[in-house]
């Protein structure tokens, strides 16, 4: 009978030992997985927790009016980004660009005051030619035919226009 005692008793060590062992891969593999649905869960509400009210909006296929400042404000800054990867990817030198620069600036100068010059010549022929059409004799004359005598002259405290 011990036999068969001890034949059962490792028996039963040999279940024990299989069902503990098993437990344990249960136990990490149900530890294993609840950490993958926390971390899937984390995921999840950090992406929920990120999203703003354009991302909603967009979603519907709305956006938030921009003022047109923005815009402008945009527009200038992705002048000036490109006019720094110009600069960047430029094969001349940095001496050699900057000389090139201030050359053509100083053209653009030279234009503008050339401009300037004409524009003021054209002012002064208008006004030359304005002047030159109304002369003093004529606009006398043009007074005397209406009846208006001493138009433009002062009497002794009285205007100076007289009827006839």
């Amino acid at each position: 009978m011990t036999n068969r005692m001890n034949n059962a008793v490792g028996t039963a060590k040999g279940v024990v030992e299989s069902a503990a062992t098993g437990a344990g891969v249960a136990a990490t593999a149900a530890r294993t997985t609840a950490f993958d649905v926390a971390k899937a869960v984390a995921g999840v509400a950090a992406t929920v927790g990120a999203l703003g009210f354009d991302d909603v909006l967009g979603w519907v296929g709305l956006s938030r009016k921009r003022s047109p400042l923005t815009a402008l404000g945009l527009f200038g800054a992705g002048l000036a980004v490109g006019a720094g990867v110009a600069l960047l990817l430029s094969p001349t030198s940095g001496e050699a660009l900057r000389r090139e620069l201030l050359t053509r600036l100083d053209g653009l100068k030279r234009q503008a005051t050339q401009a300037e010059r004409k524009v003021q010549d054209k002012v002064g022929s208008a006004v030359d030619a304005v002047k030159g059409a109304v002369t003093p004799s004529d606009a006398s004359s043009a007074n005397s035919h209406y009846g208006i005598e001493g138009a433009g002259r002062s009497h002794g405290g009285e205007s100076g226009h007289h009827l006839s």
